[in-house]
């Protein structure tokens, strides 16, 4: 709980402040937004399928009614979304308002019920050991809705993002819906839109992201250098947020999150980050002046620079306006925005007439001709005959007098813009800006009186934007905010995943005789060899039986081979030596052709054979038979033929859940074989199968779960029956003819054993 703690600093309920009070209006006017689109849906659908003409005309009434509130809900909206003022500064200076985003919203998620069954159902656990985790996941989610506008809410939101990652790939298998879907509201239209998937889910936290950076830069005081440096550094982080979801996510239910939109709202950050930039160039060239405003007019190069500066944020707001205007945008974003865009386009270019015409009309010196065709030139770079050298030929007195005309015109303009936009009409800050600047241009106009009017016939020239800056977005730090796995206990996320498939867990228990020291196996050993069996390695009682018998010849002798201690015949027939075994002492049956055949009697002599070999070789190894590898999950490596290991179930590639009571999902492999070794002769273990790479499993395995139609739930060894086919090929005769009746008896016997 004091983690979870720690992660909730950056939520606040939203009823604290102005801000909060605006973003509950918002959910408010959203839930009734998707109130009257539920109604307007329901009465279409009606007006579509009913035949009846009066009733058609009750239907088409209040069709009509309900596109009114709905019209009338979405200028409230648009009203709440031009409310910048709230996001600005405190500062009482005359700056020009920012545009943020505002966040999105969206309904609690209930995750108990659908996390609980999947992990029982996939991870073969009990859902109700992971209830703190899910709680802890949902309280993420909960305090993730209302994050405050500062860096907590934006780490909050960045944990929340990181935490999806380990979500979507346990509990969101890509071939099923798992029944959870989340719903989010436009930020701009309230417009309600819900998907299953994850992804979904990590772009609206994206772009709640992007909005409290937005907030962040429009807060910022911008009367200090640091102020502005946290604006610009914000907004760029906003820019390359947004862009970051339209590079990664496509396909977006919802007109915030299109790639139209937000090619547009990130243009518009990055032109918010420039125009910081800019403010920073003023203060820091009144700073150098003194604060003095006589000395700024002295410096020509700087003025002409402030000017080249501000054409290109005029530039920059144009080419956004042009942006705005397209089909897919300007129905979409608010109109208070593309207003307050084409004003601030207007003003900057104003501004940059102005401190043309102030460098110009208060220059010690007479300007040289090469700055000013520098300053006038046109796009292409060719001076000659162009209007750039001809303007570089007029006196500086009448180039002043024209670009301060045309920049009075131009504020003119832009407060006729503003009053034109009823949101932008009672913005206190954007009108005292204009006004203001507008107020020192006409002074300086005025000064100029006792000068002929000449000057007034020229029209100014064109000013080449230039900048000396370069923007760069910042794109979201994903590893700056790290998080851990509230699932860790599920195992490796690479291994224990939604997307791959294992066996339920199945419990293997191995258990070998217990030998105190070599002496005492020893004797064991001895013991055991009375009572063993004669076909193991007695090459002297062997070669006497043989050569007694009547059968014995060189050809029989050769075709005798040595298998684990054990002689086997090697005729094409399997005709093994009858006195090789005792049937007598493990009560076997003698079977004779008269009474089942005589391929049938040989068939269960070299199945007993092999029984009793492998009884042998599971005594005399001292290990289970198998080994490990890998880490995180330990994997089986190989397993010995015949071995304890073998005949209890273990499958080369199973994966080790536990050994005993202790989890080893995440435990190395020096771990689990310290933990193996510690067994002693009594091994426990809990292994699942890989499921997803069926082909790849070794032949046994295959023919295992082609036979039964599922993984082996084998769990100890005394219960097994040992595998004889993949040990010896048989030796078959293509050429040999059968009897057919019997071979017909056997292959439905067969079925019938398989069904």
């Amino acid at each position: 709980m004091m983690k979870m703690a720690s992660v909730m600093m950056g939520s606040d309920p939203r009823v604290a402040t102005c801000r909060g009070r605006l973003q509950t209006r918002r959910c408010q006017l959203n839930q009734e937004i998707n109130k009257e689109l539920r109604l307007r849906a329901g009465a279409e659908n009606l007006f579509k399928a009913t035949t009846n003409r009066k009733l058609r005309e009750t239907v088409a009434l209040e069709l009509s009614f309900v596109n009114s509130n709905l019209q009338l809900l979405k200028e409230q909206l648009a009203e709440l979304n031009s409310s910048v003022e709230l996001y600005q500064g405190d500062s009482k200076e005359c700056v020009m308002p920012m545009i943020p985003l505002g966040l999105k919203e969206t309904k609690e998620v209930d995750f108990r019920e659908p996390f609980k069954d999947f992990i029982l159902e996939h991870y073969s656990e009990d859902g109700a050991t992971y209830e703190d985790a899910i709680s802890d996941f949902m309280d993420m989610r909960q305090a993730m809705r209302t994050p405050v506008r500062s860096t907590a809410g934006v780490a909050l939101l960045f944990k929340y993002y990181n935490q999806l990652y380990y979500i979507e790939r346990r509990f969101f298998p890509p071939d099923r819906s798992l029944g959870v879907y989340f719903e989010w509201f436009d930020s701009l239209t309230g417009v309600p839109s819900c998907q299953r998937t994850v992804a979904f889910e990590k772009a609206c936290v994206l772009f709640n992201m992007a909005g409290i950076y937005t907030q962040i830069g429009a807060k910022q005081e911008r009367n200090t250098c640091a102020g502005l440096d946290g604006a610009v550094d914000a907004l760029l982080r906003a820019a390359g947020t947004l862009r970051y979801i339209h590079e990664n996510f496509t396909n977006a239910p919802s007109v915030d999150l299109a790639a139209d939109t937000l090619l547009v709202l990130g243009a518009l950050m990055t032109a918010q980050a420039r125009e910081c930039l800019f403010e920073k160039l003023q203060l820091q060239a009144r700073e150098a002046a003194g604060g003095r405003e006589r000395e700024l007019r002295d410096d020509f190069d700087m003025c002409l620079d402030l000017a080249q500066e501000s054409a290109q944020l005029a530039t920059t707001y144009h080419q956004l306006y042009e942006k705005m205007q397209t089909e897919g945008v300007f129905n979409y974003v608010p109109y208070s925005w593309v207003s307050l865009v084409h004003v601030k386009t207007e003003f900057y270019k104003a501004l940059a007439h102005q401190y043309c015409a102030t460098g110009l009309l208060h220059a010690t010196s007479a300007p040289s001709p090469s700055r000013l065709a520098a300053i006038y030139a046109p796009y292409d770079g060719h001076n000659d005959g162009s209007p750039g050298s001809a303007a570089a030929q007029l006196e500086a007195s009448a180039l002043g007098r024209a670009h301060l005309a045309e920049a009075l015109a131009l504020y003119e303009e832009a407060a006729r813009l503003q009053r034109m936009c009823r949101e932008l009409r009672n913005k206190e800050a954007l009108s005292r800006t204009v006004l203001a600047q507008r107020e020192r241009a006409a002074r300086e106009r005025a000064a100029l009186r006792d000068e002929p009017d000449f000057a007034e016939l020229i029209d100014a020239p064109h000013i080449l934007p230039s900048s000396k800056f370069q923007l760069a977005l910042t794109p979201p730090d994903f590893a700056q905010h790290r998080v851990d796995d509230l699932f860790k206990p599920l195992g490796p996320i690479a291994v224990f995943s939604a997307k791959r498939h294992w066996s339920a867990p199945r419990l293997v228990q191995l258990r070998r005789d217990k030998h105190t020291d070599r002496h005492d196996r020893q004797d064991e050993r001895k013991r055991r060899s009375d009572k063993r069996d004669r076909s193991e390695d007695n090459s002297t009682y062997y070669n006497q039986i043989i050569r007694n018998d009547e059968k014995y010849s060189e050809k029989y002798e050769k075709r005798v081979t040595k298998q684990n201690g054990v002689y086997i015949s090697g005729f094409e027939n399997n005709e093994y030596h009858p006195k090789v075994l005792d049937y007598d002492k493990y009560e076997y049956k003698e079977y004779t052709e008269r009474e089942s055949g005589r391929k049938q009697g040989r068939e269960r002599r070299k199945g007993e054979l092999r029984r009793v070999a492998s009884e042998y070789n599971v005594a005399k190894e001292e290990g289970f038979g198998f080994s490990v590898r890998g880490d995180a999950p330990v994997v089986i490596a190989a397993v010995e033929p015949n071995s304890l290991a073998d005949i209890g179930g273990m499958r080369e590639g199973d994966f080790i859940i536990s050994i005993g009571d202790k989890d080893v999902k995440w435990s190395g492999h020096d771990d689990v074989v310290r933990l193996i070794q510690r067994a002693g002769n009594a091994l426990t273990l809990r292994l699942a199968t890989p499921m997803d790479n069926s082909s790849k499993s070794s032949p046994s395995a295959c023919r295992q779960s082609g036979s039964a139609g599922s993984v082996s739930a084998a769990s100890t060894s005394s219960g097994s029956t040992p595998r004889s086919a993949p040990r010896r090929a048989p030796s078959w005769n293509p050429f040999r003819r059968h009897q057919p009746r019997p071979h017909t008896h056997v292959h439905a016997q067969h079925n019938v054993l398989f069904r």
